[in-house]
């Protein structure tokens, strides 16, 4: 068992050496909020960090939701109506940015990376404990990766816990512009680990069935 799990291990750190790269425009609201902030900062003066701060978070956010709002149309009218498609796509996409400008405090927009990762990781949970795997097989639709669904469920329930407690680490760790830098690289971060994860996966129980 030891042996296996050590194994497991050294496939996933060489695995980060065969990640898929990252579509450019997945970089472009990082790029927005690191140019927005400072900017902003400098603007508004002195006094008005809190402001800046919500400002670009929500340009930046704004922008991350149209990069992917392609794709979660995609994904919505493949199971849903044109009339429900088009209600709940508005929803997802504007009711954050209207709920983050209402309440104007950079904590809430803070906290709102961590509702993400419990929303998504509660789903997860749901499947887990139904014994399905339906929220795996949206994020990986490929028939290739039907095999795996089970077990990729199990590991996006600990992938978002995970993350939800680095988001809540760096909040009461850090200061609120250094915490803005971290939003902007971990799509990439989570990215690479996920990305490692699934190959590991993939490999790891193929070598299993090879052994059978």
């Amino acid at each position: 068992m030891l042996r296996q799990t050590m194994e497991s291990v050294r496939l996933f750190l060489e695995l980060f050496r065969d990640v898929p790269p990252m579509p450019k425009k997945t970089f472009l609201p990082g790029v927005v909020l690191v140019v927005a902030y400072p900017l902003l900062s400098v603007l508004l003066g002195q006094g008005e960090d809190g402001q800046a701060f919500v400002t670009a978070f929500l340009l930046a956010l704004a922008v991350r939701i149209s990069v992917r709002f392609e794709g979660m149309v995609e994904k919505l009218i493949a199971q849903f109506t044109r009339r429900e498609t088009v209600v709940m796509a508005v929803l997802v996409a504007m009711g954050p940015l209207f709920l983050l400008a209402s309440v104007d405090d950079p904590l809430w927009c803070q906290r709102s990376q961590s509702a993400y990762y419990i929303i998504l990781g509660s789903m997860f949970v749901s499947d887990m404990l139904a014994n399905r795997h339906d929220m795996a097989a949206r994020f990986w639709p490929w028939p290739e990766m039907e095999p795996h669904l089970q077990v990729m469920t199990r590991i996006m329930v600990l992938f978002n816990l995970c993350f939800l407690l680095l988001n809540e680490t760096m909040i009461r760790a850090v200061e609120p512009s250094h915490w803005l830098l971290y939003w902007a690289v971990v799509p990439v971060v989570a990215h690479v680990i996920l990305s490692a994860l699934i190959l590991t996966v993939i490999n790891t129980e193929d070598d299993g069935q090879a052994l059978r």
